[in-house]
């Protein structure tokens, strides 16, 4: 590259930056409960106090642990040494995002050799949208720590398989076995269309049988670490493992009929479908064969949960995502092949209707990137006020907390006290439900006390005989 691409390369990546912190300008706190869940892991994990064994009991009392993203709450903790989780997790979808963005750029470069459509890719990926439901870039969270990682395994396996090298796809199988203990459903959503990559070179394969039954360590390892989570004997585990990787409908704690453009933009599709048309076309099938198995086999597999109600290996609202992540590539192959098909003879011409062109393109890829439908928008579970009277809470002797669902997912990772109810990870929620529906002061101070609560946060002053000791906009009492 030289020295004007590498400008370009980092004004893009700190544009990918700015776009993907920009929700972040009015609201300085996590958006997702994912995010204040993974926090409140890694301080538990720090304390000693990390549930590694736990499950989700679905209804209104939850009892979970997400020991299965261990290697994800390892990484935060290692970050919490040096700096406050609450206060700088902010940023961290926005530096992850440029990272994955480079991460991006540096396959298809690699792949494509062609500088452009490796920048146009990164310019895509940052145009792709996020909800509370769906995930995405917005927030910081095993599914999207994940990205770069996918970006590379993919890539290393099917360079390695197409040039026979050996390193390449021993790096993609370290990069799989790492990503078992952060997000495992990251590999496990790759396996149809990997495999079938692998069986359309069975003859390489055949010849290398022993080098790639080293790839059965991903299973093994994917057992036993299955076993270990769930207190499981392995036979017990090859039993049930198999139920737990169909995803039937209300598998989410959303289940709603997602549209494709909550997640990326018309002219991202529309552009996508040139590239892969292009890419046909072109006789160019072989060598980026990878990247048009991947968004088809997705396809495939959430039209079956549209018509049937089930996802195998992978949930439905991940696989949309895990689909929209490989699109840019597409869209930025249409956006190449279409700019290289202007010619007007005249340089000055060309040159102003490919800008015109660049800017319209992206103008729409943004345009509606921050609408996200009523139901599914962003958490805001605390604001300033609230954090402050959580820090004070904090310097309290420890107990377990009665707030406001929402305020509850900040409790432990503000705090450190433990929260009666939380949205979805801890607690139960029928006794929060209780508490708040009850309409008299005895029947509160009974639930009050059957369930040892210390501690009730409340947004408004509340007479019921309990020690004021802490009013600011928000109001603590000690009830205990």
């Amino acid at each position: 590259m030289n020295k004007k691409e590498i400008i370009l390369l980092i004004s893009v990546s700190v544009f990918v930056f700015i776009i993907v912190y920009s929700p972040h300008f009015n609201y300085h706190f996590p958006f997702h409960i994912d995010e204040w869940h993974s926090i409140a892991e890694a301080i538990k994990l720090g304390k000693g106090e990390y549930a590694f064994i736990g499950h989700i009991e679905k209804g209104t009392t939850i009892k979970v642990t997400m020991g299965y993203e261990v290697g994800f709450h390892a990484l935060l903790y290692l970050l919490s040494l040096f700096i406050n989780l609450v206060n700088f997790y902010q940023f961290f979808p926005a530096l992850w995002a440029a990272v994955s963005a480079l991460t991006l750029f540096f396959v298809l470069y690699k792949k494509t050799g062609n500088f452009k459509i490796a920048v146009f890719s990164m310019i895509f990926f940052a145009s792709l949208k996020s909800n509370v439901n769906l995930g995405g870039v917005w927030f910081f969270t095993p599914l999207t720590f994940s990205i770069p990682f996918i970006f590379l395994y993919v890539y290393f396996f099917t360079e390695g398989i197409e040039k026979q090298n050996k390193k390449f796809i021993l790096a993609s199988l370290l990069i799989m076995c790492f990503l078992i203990f952060v997000h495992v459903v990251s590999v496990l959503f790759a396996v149809p269309f990997l495999f079938i990559y692998a069986l359309i070179h069975y003859k390489y394969l055949i010849k290398e049988w022993k080098f790639f039954s080293f790839f059965l360590i991903l299973p093994v390892l994917g057992i036993l670490f299955y076993s270990y989570m769930n207190n499981f004997s392995i036979f017990h585990s090859l039993g049930t493992i198999m139920d737990d990787l169909v995803f039937k409908k209300g598998w989410g704690v959303l289940e709603l009929k997602n549209s494709p453009l909550e997640v990326y933009s018309y002219v991202g599709y529309i552009l996508a479908f040139f590239g892969a048309f292009f890419i046909v076309v072109y006789k160019s099938g072989k060598k980026y064969l990878p990247y048009l198995l991947w968004p088809a086999t997705l396809i495939i597999s959430i039209i079956i949960f549209r018509i049937f109600g089930v996802s195998y290996l992978s949930p439905y609202q991940r696989n949309i995502y895990y689909f929209a992540i490989s699109l840019p590539f597409l869209s930025s192959f249409g956006l190449n092949y279409i700019l290289n098909y202007i010619k007007l003879g005249k340089n000055s011409a060309e040159i102003i209707l490919k800008i015109i062109i660049l800017a319209a393109v992206f103008l729409l890829a943004f345009w509606n990137y921050y609408y996200i439908p009523k139901n599914i928008e962003l958490y805001r579970a605390i604001d300033n006020n609230d954090y402050s009277a959580l820090k004070f809470l904090a310097n309290m002797p420890r107990g377990k907390v009665m707030a406001p669902l929402f305020l509850s997912e900040a409790i432990y990772p503000v705090s450190g006290n433990e929260p009666a109810a939380t949205l979805f990870f801890y607690g139960n929620r029928t006794i929060s439900k209780n508490f708040f529906d009850a309409n008299n002061c005895s029947a509160r101070n009974k639930i009050l006390t059957e369930n040892n609560i210390s501690y009730f946060v409340s947004k408004a002053r509340v007479n019921c005989g309990w020690k004021l000791i802490y009013s600011s906009k928000d109001y603590i009492y000690k009830v205990k």
